[in-house]
């Protein structure tokens, strides 16, 4: 659900990054990225070292010799992140709960001992 490609473009680190924000309580390793947002793990890793300089991501620790990451949610620009992609999710909720208020009710029909008594409105 990359909402926030929708907005920025289909590109790798806009799905690296959407993916930590999506997953922000998570640890999250290079393999698991690449598997979640289809980038190669070539890829994925190059940005998450740009992530890294930035500190919108940081190691959480290691497993092994696989390191994990996560989002850093002490950095300005990831809770901003955060913010924009919570914002665009609302609001598309927001429309589906419109189009559900528009959408016809339903009639109650009560049983009677003769079938069904048709009630109008």
């Amino acid at each position: 659900m990359y909402l926030l490609a929708e907005l920025f473009g289909d590109c790798p680190q806009v799905k690296i990054v959407e993916t930590f924000a999506e997953n922000y309580n998570e640890e999250l390793s290079g393999p698991d990225i690449a598997r979640m947002t289809g980038v190669t793990k070539a890829t994925v890793y190059s940005h998450i070292n740009k992530l890294l300089k930035e500190d919108i991501v940081r190691k959480a620790k290691k497993v092994g010799k696989t390191q994990l990451y996560q989002l850093n949610n002490d950095n300005p620009k990831s809770k901003m992140i955060l913010m924009l992609e919570r914002f665009i999710v609302s609001e598309r909720l927001g429309k589906l709960t419109e189009k559900e208020a528009v959408s016809p009710q339903f009639v109650r029909v009560p049983q009677t001992e003769q079938g069904i008594e048709l009630i109008s409105q």
